[in-house]
């Protein structure tokens, strides 16, 4: 199939992809697409910027046209889920708040206002949920937490799911959801269909999907960790931070017009003061890690889309789901913790087969690690010369508990052990022994 007017998509649906300038899929959509609206479960692999969203979204929309859910044979579950109750009827899970919002918001772009849908996630008060929930939408789009809250509370009905997205299975596995996970597939009818789509296939992904699906349709687009082929790699080695800091600056500089650019840290400390030693927002550097609020995170990241702010400072919160036109360049502004966190911190860029560059920053004994990094997925890479350093601006003001010295500043006693791992930053894998369901748990993702 060549085009997505050859996939027997409703003919409404087929306009709105053609006026968006979307007539041929990508990879993954052509694959997984026609499969999944013949009503089978599907196993995805897909690297980042590969359009798997709509590869979901599509036949999501196309059932909810035709008024009516594939109802695929009773499967090998474990437990039968309740019986169906009033509730959505698409249920995707998703990793963060951000990806949970661009889901939706791609989910309204394309779909009739006929299909109602919701995102849910922490950060914001549940009682908005609570009542966007009064009149159930078609589509709920979410974190596992917040998903599990409004469950547990009753007022979020799970027993008329039949159709089930796992988006970005990998990283939900690495923040430790499994059980959360596990927890949600028991409130689920055993006869729906379920899409899982993840960027590698690890033995945990293996048997999660023995548990959640039925004898599943094996994609695989691009074997392996990879990045986009459109992408340079190349890598600087500095004597000293304030030299780091300052390349970064120069290569912020050198980006002109409407692109934009995206620097990578690992702490948040370091995101919050490299980004004031770049001038702030009032040199249109914006800053985003998990620490912001809901509130702040869509400001920051809707002034970036739109181009208020033309550089973006995050940690790996931002390094998946986020889908943004115009990201020119990527800069690592230190060596990343796993090959994982390369390969889709690099993803911002060169997307949807556009030209992208992305950069690391390295000390002299980071450098022979990176090598081997690149090595092992099979990269090309190259070392630059340091170019002229342009000067740093005059830095952006901070708050007093900003300004000292990481090791000083107060613990925060409101924030869970281990919530870097949810929000991103996580710096290895880890699982969940398990929590309640109780009120607090919101403020985790």
């Amino acid at each position: 199939m060549s085009t997505f007017a050859d996939m027997n998509l409703p003919q409404s649906l087929v306009q709105r992809l053609t006026q968006a300038g979307l007539t041929i899929p990508t990879p993954v959509q052509q694959a997984a697409i026609p499969l999944a609206l013949k009503g089978r479960d599907i196993m995805a692999q897909a690297k980042t910027g590969s359009g798997k969203t709509l590869a979901f979204l599509l036949p999501i929309i196309e059932q909810v046209l035709r008024g009516e859910t594939s109802a695929p044979a009773p499967g090998p579950y474990s437990r039968s889920g309740p019986s169906h109750a009033s509730g959505p009827r698409f249920l995707v899970l998703a990793p963060t708040r951000e990806l949970a919002l661009q889901i939706e918001l791609e989910l309204r772009k394309y779909a009739p206002i006929s299909v109602t849908s919701l995102s849910v996630y922490g950060g914001t008060p549940i009682e908005r949920h609570y009542r966007a929930l009064q009149r159930p939408p078609m589509v709920v789009v979410g974190t596992p937490g917040r998903l599990l809250d409004l469950a547990g509370s009753g007022h979020l009905k799970l027993g008329g799911v039949k159709f089930l997205v796992m988006d970005e299975a990998d990283q939900m596995l690495d923040r430790g959801f499994l059980r959360d996970i596990q927890r949600i597939i028991r409130l689920l009818p055993a006869e729906r269909q379920t899409l899982l789509f993840s960027a590698t296939f690890s033995g945990d992904i293996q048997t999660l999907a023995q548990s959640m699906q039925r004898d599943p349709a094996k994609i695989s687009v691009d074997p392996g960790i990879s990045t986009p082929t459109t992408i340079v790699h190349a890598y600087y080695v500095v004597p000293g931070d304030h030299a780091r800091t300052q390349l970064v600056h120069t290569l912020l500089q050198a980006v002109t017009g409407g692109e934009r650019s995206m620097v990578f840290c690992d702490q948040k400390y370091k995101v919050r003061r490299l980004a004031s030693h770049l001038g702030g927002e009032q040199a249109s550097v914006g800053a985003l890690t998990g620490n912001h609020s809901q509130a702040q995170r869509e400001r920051t990241l809707g002034a970036f889309r739109a181009g208020r702010l033309r550089s973006l400072v995050a940690t790996d919160v931002a390094a998946r789901g986020l889908d943004i036109q115009d990201v020119t360049q990527v800069i690592h502004y230190e060596l990343p913790t796993n090959p994982n966190s390369y390969v889709h911190r690099t993803g911002r860029t060169g997307r949807a087969e556009k030209e992208g560059a992305t950069y690391l920053i390295l000390s002299q004994s980071e450098e022979r690690e990176y090598l081997r990094m690149v090595r092992q997925l099979k990269i090309e890479t190259k070392r630059l010369a340091l170019p002229v350093l342009a000067a740093l601006p005059s830095p952006a003001p901070m708050p007093v508990i900003e300004r000292q010295a990481p090791h000083q500043r107060p613990r925060r006693s409101a924030e869970p052990s281990g919530r870097r791992f949810r929000e991103g930053e996580n710096r290895g894998p880890v699982h969940r022994s398990g929590a309640s369901t109780g009120g607090s748990r919101h403020s985790r993702y």
